[in-house]
């Protein structure tokens, strides 16, 4: 599906966040992905436990600082993890102005923890920078 030319798939620029370095999937096939594919997709890894929370300002940076620059409104957001972690960021792309169209989430446990109201204004601030 990234192939093709003239594909108007658009760009994929997948974030994916881990706990340690051992959990990290798919590597070599990622890398190998991304190195065939340099204007159709791009991967990165944001590991918790040595870089903190994924909504931390420095996680948050680099969250947001996709290669393809997309279009604010043209960008989809899939969250996929815990409970609390994906109503923070459900909630921060809604308070960033981001639609409900433009967000899907697959929920796994942690479905009833409160969410961070500082995570939310963070990742919202940090959604709205890269907007036009």
């Amino acid at each position: 599906a990234l192939s093709g030319e003239g594909s108007s798939f658009p760009p994929i620029d997948l974030i994916a966040s881990y706990r340690t370095e051992e959990e990290v999937v798919s590597k070599e096939h990622l890398d190998r992905l991304q190195i065939e594919h340099p204007d159709k997709f791009s991967w990165k890894t944001i590991v918790t436990k040595e870089q903190g929370r994924l909504s931390s300002s420095d996680n948050l940076k680099e969250l947001t600082s996709t290669k393809f620059h997309c279009e604010f409104d043209n960008t989809h957001y899939h969250l996929i993890g815990n409970g609390q972690m994906v109503s923070e960021f459900k909630q921060g792309l809604q308070k960033a102005g981001v639609s409900d169209d433009k967000v899907t989430v697959e929920m796994y446990f942690n479905h009833k923890a409160d969410v961070d109201a500082e995570a939310v204004e963070r990742i919202a601030a940090a959604v709205m920078e890269t907007a036009p």
